[in-house]
């Protein structure tokens, strides 16, 4: 069978030289080719080729490519170890949150970082104040607090360790940090320093109010932070891997959103999964015509064609009862879906789809962001 090439990119040799280099540190055959060899009247630059079969993957290469680009990373020499974060608050949530996430490091080759952020009133308070007669840390209750979080995230690494003797949890790498700040500012600050693969968060689940710290801080995240985040309710089952997963994939299918499921792809690779391609119509928009499934319909048959996926539609103005009902029906074991970054306004007033659904769902949620 003839195999098909198909240009991605086109950039000077050094940036297409390192977009080659990218490609296949991830397993992505790449082929460069001079532009003026087939239009010599165009100015020199250099084509990046690859097998067809191979561009959705790529294309998330690229754009993380560029994104690095703009921000001025150099990412070639980036750390290539995978990171899962597990921010904790040792609570019931918290170990839920580590049981799945060592799993999901232990598939990913991945480190752990369990961090701990810690909120000291006194510390706060005193970031404000312009002159200082006394050096905060010599302040008996920021030391108490301190010494109290030192205390807990230390039991906490001790019980994760029997855990981990007793094969109650993978034996994978990890370390604590312990980190001062309001819970929200201080994960996303981890997060643009060290840039983890994933953030692996617990959530009270369905029928926890907004009030609730965990839920309202992994909701916080979830519509703010730039990498992967996996929210997981605190009733929630562990898969153990055998029989099929199924997962619903909720998406308007436009490019972003195939960004997305090709990471979300690239993170459940190890298990066997049925995927609900779950259409979320918005009340301007029209029913799905033929043409418009058969098209989504060949896309991911020509992608991914060993992947059992069922079609769905719903509409976005009954969204929350409506995606529960493909949860239950279908016996849904993770919703997958990509948040779009957001204005502060619209962030404030009108929350994301993934922020909504932290406080509606028993069902575990895979959240990208684009």
């Amino acid at each position: 069978m003839e195999t098909n090439y198909v240009t991605v990119a086109i950039h000077t040799y050094e940036r297409a030289q390192v977009l080659k280099t990218l490609l296949e540190r991830v397993g992505i055959e790449a082929h460069l080719h001079r532009v003026s060899e087939d239009h010599p009247q165009v100015a020199a630059g250099v084509r990046v080729r690859i097998k067809e079969k191979d561009l959705a993957h790529a294309l998330q290469v690229i754009e993380e490519m560029e994104t690095a680009h703009r921000s001025g990373v150099d990412i070639l020499n980036k750390p290539q170890s995978p990171v899962v974060m597990i921010p904790v608050d040792f609570s019931d949530y918290s170990i839920r949150a580590c049981e799945f996430g060592f799993r999901m490091a232990k598939l990913l080759n991945a480190k752990v970082v369990v961090l701990h952020a810690y909120y000291s009133p006194v510390f706060s308070i005193a970031q404000l104040t312009e002159t200082l007669s006394y050096d905060i840390y010599e302040n008996e209750a920021v030391r108490q607090i301190i010494k109290k979080a030192e205390g807990d995230l230390e039991n906490l690494a001790n019980l994760l360790k029997r855990k981990m003797q007793k094969s109650e949890l993978p034996s994978v790498s990890f370390t604590c940090e312990l980190k001062e700040g309001v819970p929200e500012d201080a994960i996303l600050s981890y997060v643009k320093e060290r840039e983890p693969s994933l953030v692996v968060m617990g959530t009270r689940g369905k029928d926890q109010k907004e009030a609730d710290l965990i839920g309202s801080v992994t909701a916080e995240i979830i519509d703010r932070c730039r990498v992967p985040v996996l929210a997981v309710p605190e009733n929630v089952s562990l898969f153990d891997g055998d029989g099929v997963y199924n997962v619903a994939f909720a998406s308007g299918f436009d490019q972003k959103d195939l960004l997305a499921f090709d990471k979300m792809m690239q993170f459940l690779k190890p298990f066997k999964i049925k995927v609900f391609l779950t259409h979320i119509q918005s009340h301007k928009e029209k029913n799905f015509n033929q043409e418009q499934l058969k098209g989504i319909t060949d896309y991911f048959t020509k992608n991914y064609p060993n992947l059992d996926f069922e079609f769905l539609s719903i509409k976005d103005d009954n969204l929350l009862s409506e995606l529960q009902a493909v949860v239950e029906e279908k016996r849904i074991g993770l919703i997958s879906l990509n948040s779009r970054k957001r204005s502060l306004f619209t962030h404030l007033f009108n929350p994301s789809v993934a922020h909504k659904m932290i406080f509606h769902t028993d069902t575990p949620m895979l959240v990208f962001h684009s």
